[in-house]
């Protein structure tokens, strides 16, 4: 998955996550593939970034190892380390971080 700004939006692209509107109307489900007038449609409606399937865009940011991520983490929680519901949390995040990594690869 990958959030990407409108502007670099292009057909055959592939949702990831549903598009809403602020009330939470859902104004494209997950899986929808991208035409030239969905996305005029969506810039019209001045939808700012949306969430596609893959990694098809190199934004510059270079994605962090699991290992690197893992320590960042460590860090910002050493505050409560000895906690095990934020243990139990931290375990919870890398499995998510991990989960979306491989989604993430073509």
């Amino acid at each position: 998955m990958q959030k990407i700004p409108m502007s670099k939006a292009v057909e055959g692209m592939v949702l990831a996550k549903p598009i809403m509107r602020e009330d939470g109307v859902v104004l494209m489900g997950e899986g929808t593939e991208l035409t030239g007038v969905l996305i005029e449609k969506l810039k019209a409606l001045e939808i700012k970034r949306i969430i596609v399937k893959g990694r098809p865009l190199d934004l510059g940011a270079e994605e962090k190892t699991v290992e690197q991520f893992t320590a960042e983490l460590d860090k910002r929680l050493r505050i409560v380390a000895d906690d095990k519901l934020c243990a139990q949390i931290r375990e919870m995040i890398i499995r998510d971080y991990i989960q979306r990594r491989e989604q993430s690869t073509p």
